[in-house]
């Protein structure tokens, strides 16, 4: 089932599978997704970039709607892919350790009051 995302926005839906709550998340998709799946989701997302910043800067930041979120979480997958796409041409880092090795710190909600 598709997440929801804010209206202008809702033609991301086809991508819902990349929201995912994690950076382990995220990078086990990375490194599972075709290049094509990933080239399409870092062409069609940074072609809106800047529309998606102006868009967040006026949400709130505490209580954020599932909807936002989303869309954060949305943005995140494109930094996830960037370089795979940009650099690298493929999900796993060449001549990298194994990404699954690495333990984040970091895995909160991402409005977290405790770190806003």
């Amino acid at each position: 089932m598709p997440k929801q995302l804010p209206a202008p926005f809702e033609g991301f839906a086809k991508y819902s599978d990349w929201i995912v709550a994690t950076e382990g998340e995220r990078i086990e998709k990375r490194l599972t997704a075709s290049m094509e799946e990933m080239k399409a989701l870092y062409a069609d997302v940074i072609d809106q970039l800047e529309p998606i910043i102006r868009y967040l800067e006026g949400r709130p930041v505490t209580d954020v709607p599932e909807e936002d979120e989303n869309l954060v979480r949305l943005v995140f997958a494109l930094i996830e892919v960037g370089q795979a796409v940009e650099i690298y041409e493929q999900g796993a880092v060449v001549d990298g350790a194994d990404v699954r090795l690495f333990t984040s710190v970091l895995e909160r909600p991402i409005a977290d009051p405790a770190h806003v």
